[in-house]
């Protein structure tokens, strides 16, 4: 399990000559260290915070990080395991017909679980973005240097996940999954450097 490494551990991994873990486990390692970072800073400011209603919205929020930090960090091994089923559908035997059709069959399957593992990733991590905007409004001038790196770090997961997903599905034959994913992976890049970009301009004004 790439998730119990060492940091270290895991890099070298990555460096390696191995085909995985690759982009989609990196940009799920992003996405967890941004929950992580994010996690963090709400629990400083509830720490601190007079105010019990914006005490309570920082604990939630805390709350929110940590699962999204569990399932960020499930979603680092959940990458490699699917791509390692597809590598596994390549090589089933295509002797026969039948034998081709199954392979045929597991492969696209594979395609498609292989696709949207990242694309979970960066539906959930633009999701998160809302989340690190709000605990930045409670954030002192010691804390919102973090923000601002939790927020790149998230728009670098969605970024990262939303490629690896419009990649892989181009070997799917159902066009109307490829566009329909195509579609909504832009859409997360749009809305991705959208919400960076409205922090950095709060931030200056």
């Amino acid at each position: 399990m790439l998730s119990d490494l060492t940091i270290k551990e895991y890099l070298e991994k990555t460096a390696g000559k191995n085909a995985v873990p690759a982009g989609g486990s990196a940009s799920a390692l992003s996405a967890a260290l941004a929950a992580s970072l994010t996690e963090k800073i709400a629990n400083l400011i509830a720490s601190k915070q007079e105010n019990e209603d914006a005490k309570a919205e920082m604990e939630e929020i805390s709350e929110r990080m940590n699962a999204l930090r569990e399932e960020f960090t499930q979603c680092i091994d959940r990458d490699v395991e699917a791509c390692q089923e597809l590598a596994k559908a390549y090589k089933m035997p295509e002797e026969t017909e039948d034998d081709k059709k199954d392979r045929d069959e597991q492969i696209q399957k594979s395609i498609l679980i292989a696709a949207m593992r990242p694309f979970d990733v960066a539906e959930m991590a633009v999701l998160m973005m809302d989340f690190i905007f709000e605990v930045a409004k409670q954030a002192d001038k010691m804390t919102i240097t973090d923000v601002c790196a939790a927020m790149s770090l998230a728009r670098s997961a969605v970024f990262g996940s939303s490629l690896i997903t419009k990649e892989n599905i181009l070997q799917l034959k159902s066009k109307g999954i490829v566009i329909e994913l195509t579609k909504k992976s832009d859409d997360f890049q749009k809305l991705a450097f959208q919400k960076e970009q409205e922090l950095l301009d709060w931030i200056r004004k």
